[in-house]
């Protein structure tokens, strides 16, 4: 079955939640989860796992995430895969997200076709230097960038120094590719952001840790202006 959204609405960046089964609390279904993050103004969700579960064999991770992806679609918002471009591929997803130690995103488009959804992490002026060689050589690669860390953060530990605005701004100048901050945001830190130059957040324990993912997500979308 050919994805439901070819390519990306810059939109669809305004509240990103990424999560997988190591941020969830106690009891907390990926469903539950999904139903009520999307219910509050979520409007594009990142599968991330980083348990054991990541490095089974490709035929168990389809199994375990067709499901999440069937309600995500049903629901309207892309689904991306992170890292893990094979699951991607099986799944047949809306795309991927990719940190600069995977694998490079030329590769991946040539994998995932020109159909697919393919972000990049870019954080700092070497990592902006690389984004700029692959647009220039291959343009139509790349779909968005997250940018970040915008804030220290628990949820990766090799994430590098916060930018705050002012860094991500630096990050970005000159940059028509859509963008999203992400890094330790949350309620308390959201509204420094208000001057960085970004199309929307992306988020993981402001809503994964939430008791309330609902009414945290639309929180959320009420202090900053994102895309509707």
């Amino acid at each position: 079955m050919p994805s439901i959204m070819p390519r990306l609405d810059k939109q669809a960046l305004g509240l990103y939640l990424v999560f997988g089964p190591q941020d969830l609390r106690d009891h907390q279904t990926p469903e539950a989860l999904i139903r009520a993050a999307v219910a509050g103004g979520v409007t594009c969700l990142q599968w991330r796992d980083k348990t054991a579960k990541a490095s089974a064999p490709l035929p168990e991770r389809v199994r375990s995430t067709e499901p999440l992806q069937a309600l995500v679609r049903a629901l309207g918002v892309p689904f991306l895969i992170n890292d893990d471009v094979d699951l991607a591929a099986a799944l047949q997803a809306d795309g991927v997200h990719l940190g600069q130690d995977d694998l490079h995103p030329y590769r991946a488009r040539q994998r995932l076709g020109t159909g697919s959804i393919i972000g990049w992490s870019v954080g700092t002026p070497t990592e902006r230097e690389r984004l700029d060689r692959l647009l220039h050589d291959h343009p139509e690669t790349i779909d968005y960038i997250g940018v970040g860390p915008a804030f220290p953060t628990g949820t990766k530990s090799d994430a590098g120094a916060a930018l705050g605005a002012a860094g991500i701004n630096a990050v970005v100048a000159g940059l028509r590719l859509p963008r999203v901050a992400i890094g330790g945001i949350n309620l308390d830190t959201l509204p420094q952001l208000a001057d960085a130059r970004v199309d929307g957040v992306a988020v993981v324990s402001a809503l994964t840790r939430s008791a309330d993912p609902k009414t945290a997500a639309q929180a959320l979308r009420a202090v900053h202006t994102f895309a509707p």
